[in-house]
Order: structure tokens, then sequence, then C-alpha cells
């Protein structure tokens, strides 16, 4: 994002270079600024992700356009721009083709004495109904019995296999005796993690950074071969978390996977960053005491955000409602159940996963754990 967008506002004193676009665009309010007749002169790229659209393409267009639904919005901006008045507002509901609660302010842009304009800002949170997936819950409950039935009969096979290998046979009964040895095991593999899918999490104290090193360290020869370069970026002041290990080094290690294999067809650039950092902003959680919405309470929770990056396709727009469905994968020989056995994790944590992804540019995961 380019500072050319300021010089439709005069500045006083001119910032060492990057440095304007650096701050503004490293900060979690989706910005805007509007000029006196109310015509968008600038958005952080926060802002260009509330909106869904770059900010060439929406330049110069009025809040109205931007967001027809939102009319309330519009008004307050008309008011700032044109009167010097300031606004806030507190878990405000606004409709952007979806509805959404933000925590709102709205401030005069002023230029020396003169009134340039109006400045909004825009904190999204997020309303996390606590409920699971009783979909899921039904599909994981199945493939357990499935497995636990599967799995005994499976080590009878094996086993009159190991000892057929102890007999003297033809070289071509012998090579179809490791084969049944050999998928046994791979299939006793499988059905290890669908047994491992049905357990609920025990929790411990525990250390993020910990968890993302070993899930690294296992990763390692697969990011070398690959050429992958891996970046960190961790907040040492981050408290310890109430949560299962071996859950989340399970969630961590298939994000951090596939990831890696999103950057197979990116022949140069391939980095892999790994972030972690206390939220700056909260959600509600909405917690029901019975069937009865009125009954519904809600509570503040922050959040530990741990968030991984790649520079590899990107994910399809299309694709981005259906990658958490059970069974759904684009991938050859993909099992469609490493992302939704992820979000059933961090559900099961009290938390939640949100994806963004440009394709052709990448795409970031980031789990939000109870702080």
């Amino acid at each position: 994002m380019s500072a050319e967008r300021f010089r439709e506002i005069p500045q006083q004193a001119a910032a060492p270079p990057g440095l304007l676009d650096a701050i503004v665009n490293n900060v979690d309010l989706a910005l805007f600024a509007f000029d006196r007749k109310g015509r968008l002169i600038f958005a952080n790229k926060a802002g260009e992700e509330f909106i869904g659209s770059d900010f060439n393409d929406i330049r110069h267009r009025q809040i109205k356009d931007l967001l027809p639904r939102a009319r309330d919005l519009d008004l307050l901006v008309q008011k700032t721009a044109t009167e010097g008045r300031s606004f806030s507002a507190k878990e405000m509901e606004i409709d952007i083709g979806r509805v959404v609660d933000v925590d709102l302010s709205l401030s005069p842009l002023y230029v020396g004495h003169d009134l340039e304009g109006a400045i909004l800002s825009l904190r999204e949170y997020h309303a996390l109904p606590d409920r699971g997936d009783e979909q899921f819950d039904a599909v994981l409950y199945l493939l357990g019995a499935v497995a636990h039935e599967v799995k005994n009969p499976l080590s009878g096979i094996k086993g009159a296999a190991q000892i057929l290998r102890g007999e003297v046979l033809q070289p071509e009964a012998v090579e179809c005796v490791k084969l049944i040895v050999r998928e046994a095991d791979r299939l006793n593999s499988v059905l290890q993690s669908y047994l491992t899918m049905t357990r609920r999490p025990v929790f411990n104290p525990i250390n993020v950074h910990e968890i993302i090193e070993h899930a690294l360290k296992v990763l390692g020869s697969l990011l070398g071969e690959k050429g992958i370069r891996v970046e960190k970026s961790y907040d040492p002041s981050l408290p310890l978390i109430s949560g299962d290990e071996s859950k989340l080094l399970q969630v961590l290690i298939n994000i951090l996977k596939n990831a890696a294999e999103a950057m197979e067809r990116v022949k140069t650039g391939r980095i892999l960053t790994v972030s972690t950092r206390a939220s700056s902003d909260y959600a509600v959680i909405y917690e029901r005491n019975g069937s009865e919405e009125k009954q519904t309470k809600k509570r503040k929770q922050r959040w530990v955000l741990l968030t991984v990056r790649d520079t590899g396709v990107g994910i399809p727009k299309g694709d981005l409602t259906k990658i958490f469905l059970p069974f759904y994968t684009a991938k050859d020989g993909g099992s469609g159940l490493g992302l939704a056995l992820s979000k059933k994790i961090i559900q099961d944590h009290g938390g939640t996963i949100r994806v963004k992804s440009t394709p052709g540019k990448g795409t970031s995961f980031t789990l939000y754990l109870p702080y």
C-alpha cells in the first residue's frame, strides 16, 4: 500500500519513508478517511479486508455506496465530515451484507485549523456461540465405533500374516504376506487416528511456543526438502493456556503440513511464517442456559492468537466456506478430515479458527485460544 494515498491531504511534515505505511497497515483497526463530501480518500489494509475490496476499486466512493445497508453509518460520517462532530459506539450492529458487531469511532479530520473530512475506525468483534457441531460429533462417533469394531479383526489378520511369514513360501507368496502386513499397519494407523478424534481434550497448563517448536521439529525434514524458509515471531509475554498438548500438536502439524503442500507449486519465495500474540480485541461468547433465546448470556473473552501464514497458491474464494466441512478435500488422496478435525479440536478448547487467503499470494490460518 502506497503513501501516495495521503497526498490528497496536505501534510505538515514528511515521515521517514515507509514508516507511515507500516503504522497504518499493522494496526488491527479498519481505518477509513473521507473528504468533506463524504468520499473515501484512504483505507488501510484492515479496512480493505473489512470492505472486501482493494482501495483502488473503491476510491472516491461514498460510504452509502460501499455499505448500502449501513445507513446510520453514512449519516454519522456526513455529520463528522461537515460539522466536526465526534461519535463512538460499543458493540454496534451494522449490516455489511452480513450483520457484524463493531466498536466504532468517528473523528473529524483536521489539517491545521481546517476541517478536511472524517476518520472512521472500526474494530469487529465476533460472536462465538457456545455450541458444538452436532453433525460432525455424530460423524466422529460413527467413525470411532467403526474403527473400534475393525481394529480387533485387523490385528488378527496381521498376526496370521506374520505367522505365515515364518513359513517356507514361494517368492510370490512372500511378497503377498509382506503386502498384507504393510497394509494392515497402514490401516491400523488410520483407525488409530479415528479413535483419537473421539477422545475429548485433557486440559493442562501448556506453553503454545513449545507446541509450535515440537510441530516444526516433526516437520523439519519435510520443510527442508521443499526448500521452505521458516520465520518466527513469538510474543514472549504470553501466559500459559489450558489445553490438550497432543491434540493442539495434531492441529498445528496438520495446518503446517497443508501450508507446505500449498507452496509446492511456488518456484521461489517459499516462506512459512509462524507468529503468536495476545489479541488486542475481544470476542463475545454467548452462553445459553436454556432453550429460549432470552436466557442467553454473554461474556467477553480475550485470546492468544497463533497464526500460520504461507506464500503458496492460496485458496479459491468459493472454497473458503467448504474447507472445514468433513470429507471435503481438493487434494488427491486426501481424507477431507484434517481441517474439519482441527476446527473441532479448537472448538473443544473454547476457541475458533479463522482463515484468510488470496489466490496466488498465500493463506493464513489463525487459531484463537482462550487467554
